[in-house]
């Protein structure tokens, strides 16, 4: 995979997480994969289509991912704060990706992005697109946060 597809989702995740929840993210690594196979227990797929197609995997532990939800309601209660933890990083993920398809379809190309569908538990088994994978993992004060993105040129 090119850079110029791995780095719009860096420049995205940080400016996102910045925004919208007031955290810093930093990329800690970037590793090079099979499949999108995400590692931690918390999944969110997102489809791309258009001049470039494949996944994107984000994946987080529990604590990551109802932190997020706390950040981003502030005010909720904690039982709240519990049933949206699912939703709250789906939007997330959602805003991630759609801002990174923005800048990859730059002027003249038009990319669409799926809804995002959550995934949780440590024993699910999804067969995932058999395509190179740029694995970047983050950190924040929350903790640490893995994109996985197996996107491949449609033409």
């Amino acid at each position: 995979m090119k850079a110029q597809i791995a780095n719009p989702f860096i420049t995205s995740a940080v400016k996102v997480f910045r925004k919208e929840i007031g955290v810093e993210l930093t990329r800690k690594s970037l590793t090079k994969k099979t499949s999108p196979m995400p590692s931690l227990h918390i999944s969110i797929i997102i489809g791309v289509t258009g001049p470039v197609r494949g996944q994107v995997v984000y994946s987080m532990d529990q604590s990551f991912a109802e932190s997020v939800s706390k950040a981003m309601l502030p005010g909720k209660l904690p039982a709240e704060v519990r049933k949206m933890t699912h939703s709250a990083v789906s939007e997330l993920a959602n805003m991630i990706t759609g801002m990174a398809s923005i800048d990859l379809a730059g002027e003249d190309k038009l990319i669409s992005i799926t809804p995002p569908t959550v995934f949780t538990g440590p024993a699910l088994r999804i067969d995932f697109l058999n395509l190179p994978t740029v694995s970047l993992n983050f950190l924040s004060q929350f903790g640490t946060m893995e994109v996985n993105i197996a996107l491949a040129d449609a033409g």
